[in-house]
């Protein structure tokens, strides 16, 4: 009764009556459906790859190179590594011909410095009465240490009394002049001097005859090579 005055209560009103709940045993659970989304689009700074499944995945690019990684820095930095190695190259070199050559300076002033003599070695050599011989009139080996040095040229197939010796040594110069010598009994002219005073190389002596006028005549002719051992 009261339902059905309620019901024409709300008739009369003119409202309409509220739904009604559908009982628990009723009430179906909602489920959400998986539905198929598009891939999504690569952003900026990105870059898309596709697996094997399927499956896209987005990696982010690399951050830009700095200035000291540009090819440009690169090829700058190799071209400097170039200079450089061929400035430690030549640098190398030049150390090496200059210690070369120290080495033959020092040979040099060693073989031009007089050192003192410890024992003595005589000599005798035959000068050519015409020029210079086609080889070597004597060889000497260059001592070491020093010896002093006697030596004999025989000048008894002269009509001179008085000499003079005039010593070069090739590709150098003068190395000395001994004027107003006399020959000895046995008509030879008689020269000491320290081994040191002759370094390694060839040596041409002059053997000159003085005249009634002071003129000096060349009468002699010696090549004397000394030969360096041990320098």
């Amino acid at each position: 009764m009261s339902d059905r005055g309620g019901r024409s209560d709300d008739r009369k009103t003119g409202k309409k009556p509220a739904a009604r709940k559908p009982p628990p045993r009723w009430r179906r659970y909602l489920v959400q459906g998986e539905l198929e989304l598009p891939p999504p689009r690569p952003s900026d700074g990105q870059r898309s790859f596709t697996l094997a499944d399927g499956t896209s995945v987005f990696v982010p690019d690399p951050p830009p190179p700095r200035w000291w990684q540009t090819p440009l820095a690169v090829s700058a930095l190799g071209a400097t590594c170039a200079l450089l190695l061929v400035v430690t190259a030549s640098a190398l070199w030049h150390a090496s011909q200059d210690r070369a050559a120290a080495r033959a300076a020092e040979g040099r002033a060693r073989a031009l410095t007089l050192r003192a003599v410890n024992s003595e070695r005589t000599l005798r050599i035959a000068p050519n009465p015409q020029s210079w011989s086609a080889g070597a009139d004597a060889r000497l080996d260059f001592p070491d240490p020093p010896q002093l040095l006697e030596l004999y040229f025989p000048v008894g197939y002269t009509r001179f009394s008085v000499f003079a010796l005039v010593v070069d040594k090739v590709d150098h110069g003068r190395v000395m002049v001994v004027e107003r010598m006399t020959a000895d009994s046995n008509h030879d002219l008689r020269l000491s001097l320290n081994s040191s005073t002759f370094g390694p190389g060839e040596y041409r002596i002059r053997i000159q005859g003085y005249t009634w006028r002071g003129a000096r005549v060349d009468v002699g002719w010696v090549r004397l090579v000394v030969v360096a051992i041990g320098v």
